[in-house]
Parts: C-alpha cells; sequence; structure tokens
C-alpha cells in the first residue's frame, strides 16, 4: 500500500491536496469543454488563475488548427496556498514556454523534458483581485469629482502597444469587418465561418500580451468558445441574428481604433459593451439549442 500521494507538480510540493482535475485535450470539444468546467468559477474568485486559462484556451486552439492530432493532458493540483497547473508533452510545454517567453510573462513556472508547470501563488491572485477592485472604486470616484466639477480632459490614444501588435490588431479588425459583410451577403458559409473564428483567435492571442486588455480578450475568447460549440447554430443563422454578431465585430473595431488610433475614451470604456452583446448572442443561440432538443424529446418515439 503507498503511504505517500504521488506529486506531479516539479515544485514538488507534498502540500498539494489529494484531489487532483486531470483534463485530457484531444480536440477543440475537449478544449471547450475544459473551458467551461473551469472558467466560471476562475472568473468569479482568481483573477490570475481565470487569466492563465484564458490564455491556455487560445494557445491550445491555435495548436489544433496548426495539428489536429495534438494531444496532451493538464493536471492541476493545489494547495491551502498555491495552484499548480502542469502540461504533459514535451512538445506542447516547449512551445508553452516560448510562448511564455515571448509575452515576458511573469508566471512562475519549471520545465523538464516532458512537461512544464507553471505556479500561481493564491495569495498574489486574491491581493490583485483586491487592489483591482480598489481601483475601480478610485476610478469612480474621480469620475464623480470631474462631473462636479466640469472638468473635461481629453483622453489621448494608448501607446503602450508594440507597432507590430498594433498593426496587427488593426489589421485584424479590417479583416473581421470584411468577413461581416460577406457573411451578411451569402451567410456564415465553412469558409468564412473559418476566418472568423481564426481572426478571433489572433486578436485575443495579441490582446494577451498586454495585461491590462484581459478584460476584452476573455470576451473574446468566450466568443470563441461560443462558435466552437455552436457551430451549426452559427452557420445557419439569418440576416437578422448575423446582424447581432456584426454589431459585436464592429464594437470590437471601435473599442481598438479609438483606445489604440483616435484617443478621447478610458481604457475599459467598451468593456460592459460587448459582454451584453455577448450574451444577447450566446441567449439567442442556446435558446435555439433548447428548442431543438425539446423537440427531439417530444417527437422521440
Amino acid at each position: 500500500m503507498r503511504s505517500q500521494q504521488k506529486i506531479i507538480n516539479l515544485y514538488m510540493d507534498s502540500s498539494v491536496h489529494s484531489i487532483k482535475h486531470v483534463v485530457s485535450i484531444g480536440s477543440e470539444e475537449d478544449l471547450n469543454q475544459f473551458w467551461q468546467y473551469f472558467h466560471s468559477d476562475a472568473r468569479a474568485d482568481y483573477k490570475l488563475l481565470y487569466s492563465f486559462i484564458s490564455m491556455m484556451y487560445a494557445f491550445s486552439e491555435r495548436l489544433f488548427k496548426e495539428d489536429k492530432e495534438t494531444f496532451f493532458e493538464l493536471i492541476i493540483e493545489q494547495s491551502d496556498e498555491m495552484f499548480y497547473l502542469t502540461v504533459w508533452n514535451a512538445y506542447v510545454s516547449e512551445l508553452l514556454e516560448s510562448l511564455l517567453q515571448e509575452q515576458q510573462s511573469e508566471y512562475e513556472y519549471l520545465r523538464d523534458k516532458k512537461r512544464i508547470c507553471i505556479k500561481l501563488a493564491k495569495e498574489k491572485i486574491l491581493e490583485e483581485a483586491a487592489v483591482y477592485k480598489h481601483q475601480q472604486q478610485d476610478r469612480t470616484e474621480q469620475i464623480i469629482a470631474s462631473l462636479k466639477e466640469e472638468i473635461c480632459c481629453y483622453q489621448p490614444a494608448y501607446i503602450f502597444l508594440e507597432n507590430e501588435d498594433k498593426e496587427e490588431i488593426l489589421n485584424i479588425c479590417d479583416d473581421l469587418v470584411d468577413i461581416m459583410y460577406r457573411a451578411q451577403h451569402i451567410g456564415l458559409q465553412t469558409d468564412i465561418f473559418i476566418r472568423l473564428r481564426s481572426s478571433l483567435s489572433m486578436f485575443s492571442l495579441n490582446l494577451m500580451h498586454y495585461s491590462q486588455l484581459s478584460c476584452v480578450s476573455n470576451l473574446i475568447i468566450e466568443f470563441s468558445v461560443l462558435m466552437n460549440t455552436y457551430t451549426d447554430r452559427f452557420k445557419q443563422m439569418n440576416q437578422d441574428e448575423l446582424a447581432l454578431v456584426e454589431g459585436f465585430i464592429n464594437n470590437m473595431e471601435r473599442w481598438a481604433k479609438t483606445l489604440f488610433i483616435l484617443g478621447g475614451a478610458d481604457l475599459h470604456f467598451m468593456d460592459n459593451s460587448l459582454k451584453a452583446d455577448l450574451d444577447m448572442i450566446k441567449m439567442l443561440v442556446e435558446e435555439h439549442e433548447d428548442e431543438v432538443a425539446l423537440l427531439d424529446d417530444i417527437f422521440d418515439f
């Protein structure tokens, strides 16, 4: 009989709980299930963990576009103080390390020949969430004060984007607008659907270099997940329904061009608007699927 539990993480932290989450990812459907299972709780309680899960989704989605045979396992361990997320696949681990280095990520990690292990401190996560909440409160108070004093301050365009990333983001926006123009005329046919999903994936990957943009990046990833989950429903959308998707895309373009070209807006000025667009699309496709399932049940005799 084994006297000790098996420790997966490369930090050999023996204080981890005995219950582990093991996620086998060998298809886009597996990836969708991983997102749907973890993202809600992580978003509610652990901001950095949610950011990492979002990054892993976008990273993995890109892998499957390049190689449909990709397979790896993600093992999630936690102690009272830490999360340990271990990716078990030599090739995938190497690519993930390259991405973390390229993004100059603050994630602490170790890698050996077979796996990479990312270490997240819960205290640091919770502290960052508290800081963010405090910053939002300060921001609200500043807005109220500025309104009372009738001060009109022009916000210049933000310049923290690397030029290459800025050009890539703006070019993708132009491509997305063109894709939706075609979709409104001939529908979301397979080639257009693939272009749309691929462009959204590239957009979110570019944003992930910048923690300031995590809210919009995560919303776009959620939209990608929705497309993957309800592919057939999206392809069947009529013009009125596609108008909702087009509105989301147009708001993405407005967000990018206002912040990084025109100026005149706060960094989070469209967070709520984009979320409302996404919620409307989500409600549309999910309600339709519920109706189809109900009809299947009624006529299943």
